[in-house]
């Protein structure tokens, strides 16, 4: 799944909601990945996806999520990956040289495994 979360935190709350109750209604050993734009710079989303077996791939590998916004010079941590029943490896906010005439957001990259 792609997504774009709300700017507000009710928004985005309601919307972590809805994607853990769907992310739940899948078979337990379906392998699910959710990547975007989760507009989560008071870092709130971790808890109900996390509930819902969602691991975010970045602070596995690094401890932290990775820092894309905004492209120009990347503070903010709101582009995430999460996956469950995968394994991800070489997880990369990628060179932002060749990326930023495409978005204000730095692009991540990683190989998923299912």
């Amino acid at each position: 799944m792609c997504v774009h979360l709300g700017l507000r935190e009710s928004h985005r709350q309601a919307q972590l909601t809805m994607l853990a109750g769907w992310v739940n209604a899948l078979p337990e050993s379906e392998p699910v990945l959710v990547a975007g734009d989760f507009n989560d710079w008071r870092q709130k989303a971790g808890p109900p996806l996390n509930a819902a077996g969602l691991e975010e791939i970045f602070t596995r590998a690094h401890g932290r999520p990775a820092r894309t916004f905004p492209v120009s010079m990347p503070l903010l941590r709101l582009d995430r990956i999460y996956v469950k029943n995968a394994n991800a490896s070489s997880p990369t906010a990628l060179p932002l040289r060749n990326w930023r005439h495409l978005s204000d957001h730095a692009p991540l990259s990683a190989e998923i495994h299912l």
